[in-house]
Parts: structure tokens; C-alpha cells; sequence
């Protein structure tokens, strides 16, 4: 792996968590207030999630669902859980309406930029499992799993800017070591802009259109090297 890559993640890693919580601070303390007022505390919800295949870290988010979401009347797993990816549509009753507001536009994870500054996470990577979820990516796909850890974990990724509910696990897990090969051997800052972009336009804009294909995105490796 390319030390300049290492450096380069590290580098916009700690500019764009510092200019999110500059810019940002006043928004999150507004959020803070509602959701308290309207949904009560907790404000946060904190889960254990593997951010190496390792390494286990407790992983802070905007509280968006209901206090007793893993109750199982709600069948979230049973519903959704797809070999080792838990993905809840938001027309989920489980969800909150402010909840689906702060999923659509993504402020449920800048609480995390925290453990980006303190280098526990990237700004841009693949997204933390829980260690329930990675036993079932290792129990379905033995010879792929491990590779989505060779690059760091992070607040949005390759799979976000496609949508991981139009991605199957294999598919997903495709992208997420694509995004590892591009980290461990390509131009990671090239794919890093590409991602952080689509992200915004994707928060912005909110439609169908503004998702990047899959077939897009399995040519990150050729394009952006």
C-alpha cells in the first residue's frame, strides 16, 4: 500500500471532520434540542460495530428509530438482514419522522466524526458491521469477506453513493473490496472526491437519478487509478 495513500486519507480526514463540526455545530445542537422534545431521550443511539476484521468499537449515530426497535414485533432482521447487511427501507414503521429526515439527509452519522478526528474511522470508506453481521458475511462468503477491511471503515462509502438497498450482498461486498483495491493500490484521493461529491448530490438532490449506477461504481479501480 502506497504511504502517500495513508497520508492522503489521513490529511482530508482531519479537514473535513474539523470543517463539519465548525459548520456544523450549530445544526447538531438544533438536533439535539428537537429530538429530545420529540423523541425523548436517548438522543444517541451507540452499537458495537467491527471497523477492522479485528478491531470493535462503539459507533455513535443520531437516535432515528424507535426506543424498542429490536423488539420483535418489528421482524427488522427476520424483514431485512441479507446475509450479514442489515438494510431497513425508511417506509419502515420502525423509524421515527424525524428519524427519516435526518437518514434522508445523512446528519444520523456526523456524530462520528469524533472517531474520524481521533483516526478510529476515514470520512470515506466502508461502512462499520456489527460483529453479528460479519460472522454471517464470513459464514456466506468465506473467500470475499475479509477484503472490505483492507480498507479503512467510514461515514459514507462506495455503497452509499449506489444505495445499499439496490445492491444484493454479493453485489455490495463487490464494491466494498473494489473500494479496498482502489485503497490499497490505486489513486485513493481521486476515489475519495468521486465518493464525497455523488454523496452530496445524492443528500441535495434525493431520487432515483441521483444514485450512481452499479456498473458505475465497479469501474471506480479503471478510472480513478
Amino acid at each position: 500500500m502506497p504511504m502517500f495513500n495513508v497520508i492522503i486519507k489521513r490529511t482530508e480526514d482531519i479537514i473535513f471532520s474539523l470543517l463539519i463540526l465548525v459548520i456544523l455545530s450549530p445544526i447538531l445542537f438544533l438536533l439535539c434540542l428537537v429530538s429530545f422534545l420529540t423523541q425523548g431521550w436517548p438522543i444517541f443511539y451507540v452499537s458495537r460495530r467491527m471497523v477492522t476484521a479485528k478491531k470493535e468499537i462503539s459507533i455513535p449515530k443520531f437516535r432515528t428509530m424507535a426506543k424498542d426497535a429490536k423488539n420483535e414485533k418489528y421482524g427488522l432482521e427476520r424483514k431485512y438482514m441479507k446475509k450479514g447487511y442489515l438494510d431497513i427501507p425508511l417506509n419502515s414503521e420502525v423509524y421515527t419522522p424525524l428519524g427519516r429526515f435526518m437518514e434522508k439527509t445523512q446528519l444520523v452519522e456526523v456524530p462520528q466524526v469524533i472517531l474520524v478526528l481521533l483516526g478510529e474511522m476515514s470520512f470515506v470508506g466502508n461502512r462499520p458491521l456489527p460483529k453479528k453481521n460479519v460472522d454471517l458475511l464470513k459464514e456466506n462468503f468465506p473467500d470475499q469477506w475479509q477484503k472490505r477491511f483492507n480498507a479503512p471503515t467510514g461515514m459514507t462509502g462506495v455503497t452509499q453513493i449506489v444505495g445499499k438497498l439496490n445492491l444484493d450482498a454479493k453485489q455490495r461486498l463487490e464494491l466494498e473490496s473494489l473500494y479496498s483495491d482502489v485503497y490499497m493500490n490505486g489513486n485513493v484521493l481521486r476515489a475519495d472526491v468521486y465518493i464525497i461529491f455523488s454523496t452530496i448530490i445524492l443528500v441535495l438532490l434525493r431520487g432515483p437519478g441521483t444514485y450512481v449506477s452499479y456498473n458505475s461504481a465497479k469501474k471506480i479501480p479503471k478510472v480513478l487509478h
